[in-house]
């Protein structure tokens, strides 16, 4: 049933299997559906910025962050005081362990972004698409 009717949920399912006289658990439905229901692919088309923030000294931060753009999910994120080209190269190596990249990788033309941060990218095939010159407004 949880096959044919993939949008169902456990409670829905269950209610059917009682119509049919069939006493069910709520959580041993919830266990099967889990099998029956196909995995969502990943996103192919990941993003990554720099968000600028303050602490509570007034110090500057960044915040380095890498966002699927189909769920808006953040894949991964990390704070520095000082961005460099080495450093970025190497939360782009975390963020994709075990070949796990997206075929496109967006971000913008910040001199954070350097040969290694490429070298990084080309590395692992994701496809690089950086935003055009003198965009302000692709950022926001």
């Amino acid at each position: 049933m949880a096959r044919e009717n993939r949008l169902w949920g456990a409670e829905r399912n269950r209610g059917e299997l009682l119509k049919l006289g069939v006493t069910v658990a709520k959580h041993t439905l919830q266990k099967y559906i889990a099998r029956v229901r196909p995995t969502k692919p990943a996103s192919q088309t990941w993003a990554c910025n720099f968000l600028p923030v303050i602490d509570l000294w007034f110090r500057p931060l960044y915040l380095f962050f890498v966002v699927e753009l189909a769920s808006r999910w953040i894949v991964h994120f990390r704070v520095t005081r000082s961005p460099t080209d080495g450093w970025v190269a190497r939360q782009l190596r975390a963020t994709t362990p075990f070949d796990l990249a997206p075929r496109f990788l967006i971000w913008d033309r910040d001199s954070k972004y350097g040969q290694a941060f490429t070298r990084v990218a080309v590395g692992t095939s994701i496809a690089v698409l950086k935003t055009p010159f003198h965009l302000s407004k692709t950022d926001t």
